[in-house]
């Protein structure tokens, strides 16, 4: 398998919320979830509401590897972002160096973050958000197969005189690819 990367299509969420139940229950999190579902307005002709789930993008440069003080973050050879929970001392640098709002702040006072389900991966499993998400929202698998599939959908949309935009394949390179109308 080439670099692995997980799609996630805005246009097709329709804010079920259940990548947020599946990670907060694989991952064994009480209160918060490492994937948020936000709702977004924009003013065109009229108002155009959507949800946008967000989560770590597991950037190809992290500014919060670069600002963590410990190195308690390392970046893999796999394009994932881990974060050593272990390593951490809760000073929280990194969540505020973080501009996708990825590193969250724990009941514990130290950060924590999505690893991808890197338990799940190394069991040939995708990750949980991906696995439950009941309209393909969010799509796991090779970088390049995702990007192809990515402009299949933007044509799509495209068609029906939506505007879209990928994310995460020009100036920041990312893992988690954004599809965004």
């Amino acid at each position: 398998m080439g670099q692995i990367a997980m799609l996630v299509d805005v246009s097709r969420c329709i804010a079920c919320k259940s990548c947020t139940v599946a990670c907060m229950q694989e991952n064994g999190l009480q209160s918060n979830s490492w994937v948020r579902v936000r709702l977004k307005e924009r003013l065109t002709e009229h108002v155009v509401r959507y949800y946008n789930p967000q989560s770590c993008r597991h950037c190809s440069d992290p500014i919060c590897l670069a600002a963590c003080p410990v190195g308690a973050i390392q970046h893999g050879e796999d394009g994932l972002v881990i974060h050593d929970v272990d390593r951490c001392i809760g000073c929280q640098v990194c969540v505020t160096a973080c501009p996708y709002s990825g590193m969250k702040i724990m009941s514990n006072g130290k950060v924590g973050k999505c690893s991808f389900c890197s338990h799940l991966l190394q069991r040939n499993t995708e990750p949980a958000c991906v696995s439950v998400c009941p309209v393909d929202a969010r799509i796991f698998g090779e970088r390049e197969v995702l990007i192809r599939e990515a402009g299949l959908r933007i044509r799509n949309l495209t068609s029906k005189g939506m505007k879209t935009h990928l994310e995460g394949i020009e100036n920041e390179l990312t893992t988690v690819l954004y599809l965004t109308c």
